[in-house]
């Protein structure tokens, strides 16, 4: 029965620690917004989040995110180092990505 209380003691420590370094890494995010994903057909199509102010064109869009018309919240940094072709907007790198 030790052994049981110690295994789960030390799941729970580690599904703790992962969860706090996600939210660590949102908090270090220069923007917060929610949008839609959207499949824009432009220089050979690429996909875009959209808000009701700005088009965001991200560079690390997770493939189940590649929805168009899906609904998002967005925690992103701008990628100033970063040029694109689209012009649609900044340049974006995704910390972390939820559903809405």
């Amino acid at each position: 029965m030790p052994r049981i209380k110690h295994l789960l003691f030390v799941v729970l420590v580690a599904f703790t620690i992962t969860q706090c370094s996600d939210l660590k890494s949102a908090e270090d995010a220069e923007l917060y917004f929610e949008g839609e994903v959207t499949y824009m057909e432009i220089e050979g199509g690429f996909w875009a989040i959209e808000t009701d102010d700005e088009t965001y064109e991200p560079t690390n869009l997770p493939s189940p995110f590649k929805k168009d018309g899906l609904d998002v919240t967005v925690a992103a940094n701008v990628d100033e180092n970063v040029g694109s072709i689209r012009m649609v907007g900044p340049v974006i790198h995704i910390v972390d990505i939820e559903k809405r």
